[in-house]
């Protein structure tokens, strides 16, 4: 298996067909309902300084603890368990380890994650059970938060993901790992909504055609639906940013560990190397892939490829971001 040509600007020579399990310490590539608007501990709606609907009028100043008028430093410590129980919600603290949110029913708002350490390969904030390798029995709801790598050495954030599992995550601001988001480890039940987030200033290490690290800001290896027909996964309204130097690409979907389907993408600004938009078979079936009015920066090896399986059920409004166009849109982006 011969690994992508990260040199910026070159088509890969060849495309891989599969990826690492751990997505950050890898040396080879390859929805459900809205929470609702945010409450403070007193009740009161945040509201008023809401989140952008699209993902081009996403920055950091109006997603996760900026949004609210609150930062990291200015939080107390978390004093609970890594291993979260069930039933919790944690609201408006500074945490300064990973998460393992697996015991499901758990929500996290207004707070910073901020780790100190990281293990190799292993999520920030996770939702599967190592132990037993099973996914979160219940929903997992992650909101109105950074999940910031900034306290960990170089090697160790691009060898990190800041979330893998399933959960719904809206209007967070995600920075400096070597991936961002994976939707991966699923299960066969759970909707997901992610929504409203910034994955940004990504980081790799080592050469990324051997032992190094690949990026990517979003992505998903797996999501069953045979057992449950209507389920879905939306992913809208992001702000999507790889651009560490060794992009695998902004949003990869691909059928690494499992089937895919139901998968809506709108309205996303997809930005950086590699290629902004991949949807791979690789070892796996996929159906029902929907791209919506996304934008694409056209950066990189360029806005979108298809490998395997029968592509796009639907392809509509994709355009490049064209900066003061109060649309945002540019050129057409044709079906890959």
């Amino acid at each position: 298996m011969r690994a992508h040509d990260r040199r910026r600007g070159r088509a890969p020579t060849a495309l891989v067909a599969v990826a690492c399990l751990v997505l950050a310490g890898c040396s080879q590539d390859s929805g459900g309902p809205d929470p609702g608007p945010m409450t403070t501990s007193a009740g009161a709606s945040a509201s008023s300084a809401r989140a952008p609907e699209d993902g081009w009028g996403v920055t950091p100043s109006n997603v996760g603890l900026r949004r609210l008028g609150l930062s990291c430093d200015r939080l107390p410590a978390y004093r609970g368990p890594q291993r979260v129980p069930a039933g919790t919600t944690i609201s408006g603290r500074l945490i300064s380890s990973g998460l393992d949110l697996s015991a499901g029913g758990i929500t996290v708002e207004r707070s910073c994650i901020r780790p100190t350490g990281a293990a190799p390969g292993m999520p920030i904030v996770g939702t599967t059970n190592y132990d037993s390798m099973r996914p979160t029995p219940s929903k997992v709801i992650i909101r109105d938060s950074d999940i910031d790598g900034s306290r960990l050495s170089a090697t160790a954030a691009a060898r990190a993901t800041g979330f893998i599992g399933v959960a719904d995550l809206v209007r967070n601001y995600i920075h400096r790992f070597g991936s961002g988001i994976a939707i991966m480890n699923a299960g066969t039940e759970l909707d997901s909504l992610v929504a409203q987030n910034y994955v940004t200033g990504l980081v790799a290490t080592g050469d990324p055609a051997g032992d190094g690290t690949h990026s990517d800001a979003f992505t998903v290896r797996d999501f069953d639906i045979a057992s449950r027909p209507g389920r879905k996964l939306i992913v809208r309204g992001n702000r999507f940013d790889c651009d560490s130097g060794a992009d695998t690409g902004a949003l990869f979907i691909q059928t690494y560990s499992g089937p895919i389907g139901n998968v809506l993408v709108q309205r996303n600004l997809l930005e950086g190397g590699g290629y902004q938009l991949g949807l791979n078979g690789a070892r796996h079936k996929y159906s029902n892939m929907r791209a919506v009015g996304n934008r694409f920066s056209g950066t990189g090896w360029g806005p979108a490829y298809v490998q395997g399986g029968p592509g796009w059920a639907a392809w509509e409004g994709n355009h490049l971001h064209e900066k003061g166009d109060v649309s945002a849109e540019g050129a057409v982006v044709g079906r890959p």
